[in-house]
């Protein structure tokens, strides 16, 4: 009887502990609080350094549609509309796309490939960018870069254009590689607008899939360190 008891309360437990954390990783509130101290706050463009004129797009925004040969855009690619942004309206003279297979045994066109082709096919810039496809990660991306940069004799002072939770890893692998870096954050999880009375009391379950966008960052973070990435 006692071992039923004891086995009855610890279950309650688990269930209240499991109740709690489901609401507290499902409340738009505290999620809004965790990603606002975490991204990299969001910026006027006149508040970037006038004298950086090359802007760095990072890929992770775009796969090929293998039906029709087309991208299919994710949330991410708020990070292209930016960068194309501050290049359209003159904060920038050149913008470098960044992105290349995810993996080494991915068949599908490489990302910055792919997105050129779609940029070429609506006439939007080409002779204004530059493409690099061999990059597989945020790392490849800042050491691929850094070979054009070189290549060419350009200024390694640029804009740094990506998704404002993935800034500080994307920053630090960029100014390992010799750049200094401004940067844009585009597609924040903390969202554009105020916080609403809804997001205090009802539960969300794209909340709980925003979380593990935020776990998945600090894993990578995590794991750069580890390999000396940054």
């Amino acid at each position: 009887m006692v071992s039923l008891l004891l086995k009855n309360r610890i279950k309650r437990h688990f269930f209240y502990a499991a109740f709690i954390v489901l609401l507290l990783f499902s409340n738009g509130a505290v999620f809004h609080l965790v990603a606002e101290l975490w991204e990299e706050p969001q910026k006027m463009a006149s508040q970037l350094h006038s004298n950086y004129r090359k802007v760095v797009v990072l890929g992770g925004m775009a796969s090929e549609n293998s039906v029709n040969g087309l991208p299919r855009f994710s949330q991410s690619s708020d990070r292209l509309w930016q960068g194309l942004w501050l290049l359209k309206t003159g904060k920038a003279d050149t913008l470098i796309l960044s992105g290349g297979r995810g993996t080494l045994f991915d068949k599908q066109k490489p990302e910055g490939e792919l997105l050129k082709d779609y940029l070429d096919d609506i006439d939007v810039l080409s002779d204004k960018i530059i493409i690099e496809s061999l990059s597989r990660n945020t790392y490849e991306n800042a050491v691929e870069t850094a070979k054009i940069f070189d290549n060419r004799g350009m200024s390694k002072e640029i804009i740094l254009v990506s998704s404002a939770f993935h800034i500080p890893r994307a920053r630090e692998c960029f100014e390992n590689q010799g750049f200094t870096v401004d940067v844009f954050p585009a597609d924040p999880l903390t969202g554009v607008r105020p916080l609403q009375w809804k997001d205090f009391i009802i539960p969300s379950a794209g909340v709980m899939d925003q979380w593990g966008v935020l776990f998945r960052e600090w894993a990578g973070i995590l794991m750069y360190e580890i390999n000396g990435y940054i």
